[in-house]
């Protein structure tokens, strides 16, 4: 079967910066016939994660096809050749804050950012995508919560925080449809208002440090681990 190769996608798309890696290792995945356990995609919140510090199961395969500054849209065109030809036992996919900087004034062009309604919808649509396509290649999916977040440098945090809970919201109930696993790290990680993240376990309001991290591999493990799944 010939490699799956999605090409650049250009004007410094965030998802280019790993491509050639990604094919690289790809190929010989493929080349290998290598059986993979479990495959992680997302943005930067997955790719920064040392994975093995936390999984390491003797004789299991965890690969991390995460790209940092990636969102919906790119992740939705790269899940073929990132997930579906590696034909992992489980994707555990986690995107779609990076969809919220469309929520900001670009300076750049000079125009307003785009409404909550806008991107969510967008991003709703992406993950569509990915389930069905995931569905119909009989790979299962543990879709995982957005973050939240508490990042007050931003013109958009009220709408950030309020994209991501309704975002959570509707995967939550996505999830049941296609029947994926849902892993909720969101409620595990907010302050009591339900929308900003607590203190001390990011290092800048997005990005979890060691903390956030422990928080997220004890969940996941967790919900893994009720549904029969080793890791």
């Amino acid at each position: 079967m010939e490699q799956l190769k999605p090409g650049l996608f250009g004007l410094q798309v965030s998802a280019d910066s790993r491509r050639g890696e990604f094919d690289i290792k790809n190929e010989v995945l493929l080349n290998k016939k290598t059986p993979i356990d479990y495959l992680f995609f997302g943005d930067s919140i997955t790719h920064f994660w040392e994975l093995n510090a936390y999984f390491h199961r003797q004789g299991q395969l965890i690969i991390n096809r995460g790209i940092g500054g990636d969102n919906t849209v790119y992740a939705a065109r790269r899940f073929e050749a990132d997930v579906i030809q590696l034909k992992p036992k489980l994707c555990v996919c986690m995107i779609g804050v990076n969809d919220a900087w469309d929520l900001e004034y670009d300076p750049w062009s000079r125009t307003e950012g785009k409404s909550i309604e806008e991107v969510l919808e967008r991003a709703l649509e992406n993950y569509r995508f990915m389930m069905q396509k995931a569905k119909e290649h009989e790979i299962r999916m543990a879709v995982c919560s957005v973050l939240p977040t508490n990042m007050d440098f931003t013109n958009h945090e009220r709408d950030r925080e309020e994209y991501i809970v309704r975002l959570n919201s509707q995967l939550k109930e996505m999830c049941r449809e296609f029947d994926f696993l849902y892993v909720d790290y969101h409620s595990a990680m907010v302050q009591e208002n339900g929308k900003t993240v607590r203190d001390g376990i990011t290092y800048e309001g997005l990005h979890p440090n060691a903390r956030g991290y422990d928080i997220m591999a004890g969940i996941l493990y967790d919900t893994l681990t009720d549904k029969g799944y080793k890791i």
